[in-house]
């Protein structure tokens, strides 16, 4: 049975790949933050990790990994994009790599972001396209990418579009909106008029696992290629409520800004993935978040 660590466990992202990995015939090994783990099962053990503290112990020596899978790292919204502790978790995740791969770890798993591409275009963004962040998030996610790239152990690096689902946290577009609007108040949305491609956390999971699964190697996007205005995917949100006087959208007169992803490579390599209709993820996130 091969035997994957993975960081960030108890995550919207990393509790569900958990699950699904076992499913595939997986061990994992979870690290987690301070969020408790409820996942309980024969091939899932986990514990508690500062990764942050170069002098935790991270269970790499007791475990022996084949597999690393790398999903932690500062996500707490409105903090996130700006924060210095993004270098921290630079750091951190530099030294727990290079422990796997002095241990001789077969294949490395890490999350990156749409954040690192330049967002300055109207085109889909592919595997390619110009890598230019302007947040310290992004900077940071693309130097741990380019010093993996220098390294020895074969690697996967996905890069997720706009996700969202049922337990996201609060202060992001989509929760902050279904929250607000289950608490019945007024909810301004501002950049209405910009393009994104939002992706459905299960979904993010589900091709997660089936890369992971064929230890595919490289930069693979994380999204659907569908565009949609976030003044629209708010309207759609508020229509669910039936309560579309709570809401207020702000539109610059300038074009928005335009990020999306062109799922081609993805596409390739698993062929015709059957991504959740967008009001049903919505549905399933507002039931979630009922107060």
């Amino acid at each position: 049975m091969t035997r994957v660590l993975l960081t960030g466990c108890t995550g919207e992202v990393g509790s569900r790949l958990t699950k699904m990995l076992m499913d595939l015939g997986f061990e994992v090994f979870g690290i987690r933050g301070s969020r408790s783990c409820e996942i309980r099962e024969r091939n899932h053990t986990c514990k508690k990790v500062d990764l942050l503290n170069s002098g935790s112990n991270t269970g790499l020596k007791e475990i022996y990994p084949e597999i690393l899978v790398h999903t932690a790292w500062l996500a707490k919204p409105g903090e996130f994009w700006q924060s210095q502790q993004n270098l921290d978790w630079l750091v951190a995740s530099k030294r727990l790599i290079s422990e796997f791969s002095s241990m001789d770890g077969r294949y490395l798993v890490v999350t990156g972001t749409c954040a690192e591409y330049s967002w300055d275009t109207f085109d889909t963004l592919g595997e390619s396209s110009l890598e230019q962040p302007t947040s310290i998030y992004g900077q940071a996610k693309l130097e741990l990418l380019n010093w993996i790239h220098r390294q020895r152990t074969p690697y996967l690096w996905t890069r997720t579009f706009f996700q969202f689902g049922m337990n996201e946290p609060k202060g992001r577009l989509i929760p902050a909106l279904i929250d607000s609007l289950h608490l019945e108040r007024k909810f301004v949305v501002n950049h209405g008029n910009d393009v994104r491609d939002f992706v459905f956390v299960e979904d993010v999971a589900r091709i997660l696992a089936l890369l992971i699964s064929r230890e595919e190697k490289g930069i693979v996007n994380i999204g659907s290629g569908q565009s949609i205005e976030v003044a629209r995917v708010s309207r759609i949100i508020a229509e669910l409520f039936n309560r579309p006087d709570l809401l207020k959208i702000e539109s610059s007169q300038e074009q928005g800004s335009f990020v999306v992803s062109q799922p081609r490579k993805l596409n390739t390599i698993i062929g015709k993935f059957d991504w959740s209709p967008l009001e049903t993820a919505l549905i399933r996130s507002i039931e979630a978040r009922k107060p």
